[in-house]
């Protein structure tokens, strides 16, 4: 009922819960008027009238959620999510949600490692280690990640608010590797922490790595390593003219970039929400500078 309820009032919301709610709303009609088609092979998908259908039910839910919540110009906020899609959800999401994490003068400190803005954003191996001490046991941990996160694939994953389960990914009894969820985002290239509990003297040590997983660093290598192949083999093709040589590989590289960068940017700062969701969670300290990584 707490995920239906908030299909049409966003109290609490991140950004980008919001985002993809307008998205549905938008997008839903039109792909269950296809789907009737393509099963009943019926016409309604061809009505001109259903590609109004979902913008109209935007501004009826922006209208309503922005009336509720007491925003001045609700009724120009909803026809402007309503007419201009992406960029008018984005800034509705905006307006409705000014911040996904709230600025605390509390708020604990970042690791002393972490990398600067520019080389989390473009260097795959770049990383921080932590070490946390906690009073809580290996399986105290455990089970408490395990109640704040959801797997990837699992149904709960779409129906779950991101302040109920802010984090998917593993948990064992002898370590996890987490990485925060993100409305309408796949897992690849978003940063992760993993980390392995010790027992250290009636605590726990909890040794943390935080950056992207050593499947996304392989894969992003492999990716490069076949573009350079398929320059190689099409510099090596005398059949080809030189502009055609360089086209495909300029392009893979292209796309690869841009998919790069833009997942980046989503993920640039969790890092430091993992770091603080694990302290909170586990309750625990850092002591990096007096443990070896």
């Amino acid at each position: 009922m707490t995920f239906l309820r908030s299909a049409v009032i966003f109290d609490g919301l991140t950004r980008g819960e919001i985002f993809s709610r307008l998205f549905l709303w938008w997008f839903g009609p039109g792909f269950v008027a296809l789907f009737f088609d393509l099963l009943f092979r019926s016409t309604v998908y061809r009505d001109p009238l259903v590609s109004f259908v979902g913008p109209v039910l935007t501004v009826a839910v922006v209208w309503h959620d922005a009336r509720r919540a007491g925003l001045s110009n609700a009724p120009i906020l909803a026809v402007v999510a309503g007419a201009i899609p992406l960029l008018g959800w984005l800034y509705y999401a905006y307006v409705r949600a000014p911040r996904t994490t709230p600025a605390s003068a509390t708020a604990p400190a970042l690791p002393a490692n972490r990398p600067g803005t520019l080389r989390r954003l473009l260097d795959p191996f770049a990383s921080e280690r932590v070490v946390l001490v906690t009073a809580l046991s290996a399986s105290e941990c455990s089970e408490r990640l395990q109640q704040s996160k959801v797997s990837f694939l699992a149904p709960s994953s779409w129906f779950s608010l991101n302040r109920d389960r802010p984090v998917h990914g593993r948990v064992s009894v002898g370590g996890f590797a987490l990485k925060r969820r993100h409305p309408m985002t796949r897992e690849g290239l978003i940063t992760q922490a993993s980390g392995r509990y010790e027992d250290r003297l009636g605590s726990t040590l909890i040794h943390i790595r935080i950056g992207l997983s050593l499947f996304d660093r392989v894969f992003t290598i492999l990716w490069l390593g076949f573009v350079a192949m398929s320059l190689l083999i099409f510099s090596g093709s005398g059949s080809v003219s030189l502009q055609e040589r360089w086209m495909f590989p300029i392009f893979m590289v292209l796309i690869f970039a841009l998919v790069y960068v833009l997942v980046r940017l989503i993920a640039l700062n969790d890092d430091a929400f993992l770091y603080r969701f694990l302290l909170s969670r586990l309750e625990a300290q850092d002591v990096t500078e007096r443990e070896p990584v």
